[in-house]
């Protein structure tokens, strides 16, 4: 049955004028679905599901039900609740359901800020994967007043524990250690589960302990870092409503500790996130505030947010300014120091190499007058990371910029270089929990059925498809 079929006789009209609203069959739906489930380790559902659903029934866990409000609300920009869509009971007591922003616009003191966090934090996988993403103008305002968040921390000298330098450095090490495990594994379900764990665990000791103004301060900076973290593993889980609010919280608290390096990461990392999800005006947008607040930092952040800066270009089709965006970042990458940000360890030549790569991917696609020098280009820049596949010790990058690399052999017209690097990727996949990863590559593969003819197309799909069936 196609789409036209699946809406002849609807039961559930408001089912099918939502469908109908983001373009979608109910196979769309289902599809947008299980990746969400997926990323909270929840069961995916069968592909013909949404059918019956438009006939009368409904998911049998409330948890998908609540989710499908959730992403054909974001694929809409119209507000959908579970109550609308299945009658299950008001969530609120009849109110909006939670967004993104909520408790995160306007003047906040520090303690509102770690509240708000400690109760964020506090909620359960589930609840975090139906959060409703903002509105742009929503956003907006609550990441301008994040940037002007004050930096007073009051001490109180009531509380009974204290909170020794050491201690700190025991935190801080555990964060640099969890950023290297998502650089191998991504952000799946544990992953996620283990970072809020080890936040709520820092927020608690902002909150109830005792410590001097630079403890405080360290601890505030590590609980931002944390917060960063958990808004990158829920963007690589696909969850950007839950991405954007720890975002909001990690420029918050890094405000609050005067750590304006940590701020630009953040913003840069929401531009990234609008990059990647195809809006380039509000990609823009935060990778221009990442390159104003990195202004007084170091070399090596000023870069980081250049190269921001320089995706956020590609995105938007603009190659001249692209090309200026990256040189400015390599240059200033050329001044780095041992005494640059430890986050930041990553941001390496072949890491900007790599991000070059998959920029110029996107500007073929934007300019495809100009598509075959570019595609060339990007596979020179792609391939190196691509070819270390698992023996390199950043595996989910290995897997996402070879998706990239198949990309550009693909729109290069070139079945037999993009089904030998649709082979090597299948080594990568495994451990990877990455569901953002999984669903380029699932998308891809899905697209290059299409077009790969040639004798040993369907045995290079088929190793894709068990590599993607295994956790």
């Amino acid at each position: 049955m196609d789409g036209r079929q699946a809406f002849a006789h609807p039961l559930n009209q408001t089912l099918a004028a939502a469908l109908r609203a983001a373009r979608w069959t109910p196979r769309d739906l289902v599809r947008a679905l299980n990746p969400r489930l997926e990323a909270i380790g929840r069961p995916t559902l069968h592909l013909t599901a949404g059918r019956a659903w438009l006939n009368g029934s409904q998911p049998r866990c409330a948890t998908a039900r609540r989710l499908a409000a959730t992403v054909l609300t974001e694929a809409t920009g119209v507000f959908y609740s579970s109550a609308a869509l299945w009658g299950d009971p008001p969530a609120n007591g009849g109110q909006t359901q939670n967004t993104a922003t909520d408790d995160l616009v306007g003047r906040r003191s520090v303690a509102d800020v770690l509240d708000a966090a400690a109760n964020w934090v506090a909620t359960g996988a589930e609840d975090q994967a139906v959060l409703h993403p903002a509105s742009e103008s929503q956003l907006l305002s609550a990441v301008w007043d994040a940037t002007r968040q004050n930096t007073l921390l009051a001490v109180q000298p009531g509380r009974h524990e204290q909170v020794p330098p050491a201690f700190v450095d025991v935190l801080e090490s555990q964060l640099a250690r969890l950023r290297r495990l998502d650089d191998t594994t991504g952000g799946g379900k544990l992953s996620q589960r283990y970072v809020r764990m080890e936040l709520a665990g820092v927020l608690d000791l902002v909150r109830n302990s005792r410590y001097t103004s630079d403890v405080g301060n360290r601890l505030l900076a590590t609980a931002s870092g944390m917060a960063q973290l958990a808004g990158w593993m829920a963007f690589d889980a696909d969850l950007h409503a839950a991405a954007q609010r720890y975002q909001l919280f990690a420029i918050r608290l890094a405000r609050a500790a005067d750590e304006s390096a940590t701020v630009a990461n953040a913003l840069g990392m929401l531009a990234y996130q609008h990059a990647a999800t195809g809006k380039p005006v509000a990609a823009l947008r935060y990778a221009e505030a990442a390159v104003d607040q990195s202004a007084r930092s170091s070399s090596v952040v000023r870069a980081r947010a250049w190269g921001r800066m320089a995706t956020a270009y590609a995105t938007a089709g603009e190659i001249g300014a692209f090309r200026e965006a990256t040189d400015r970042c390599r240059a200033l990458l050329e001044r780095r120091r041992d005494d640059d940000p430890h986050s930041l360890y990553y941001y390496t030549p072949e890491q900007v190499a790599a991000e070059t790569g998959h920029a110029l991917v996107e500007l073929a696609v934007t300019n495809p007058a100009r598509a075959r020098p570019l595609l060339a280009e990007a596979t020179a820049l792609l391939s190196p990371l691509a070819q270390q596949g698992p023996t390199a010790g950043f595996r989910r990058s290995a897997l996402l910029h070879g998706i990239h690399l198949a990309r550009a052999h693909l729109m290069a017209r070139d079945p037999e270089s993009t089904a030998s690097t649709l082979l090597r990727l299948t080594d990568c996949v495994e451990g990877v929990q990455s569901i953002r990863c999984r669903n380029l590559l699932r998308r891809f593969r899905g697209l290059a059925g299409t077009r790969m003819q040639m004798p040993d197309g369907t045995r290079v799909l088929t190793a894709v498809d068990t590599a993607l069936s295994t956790p």
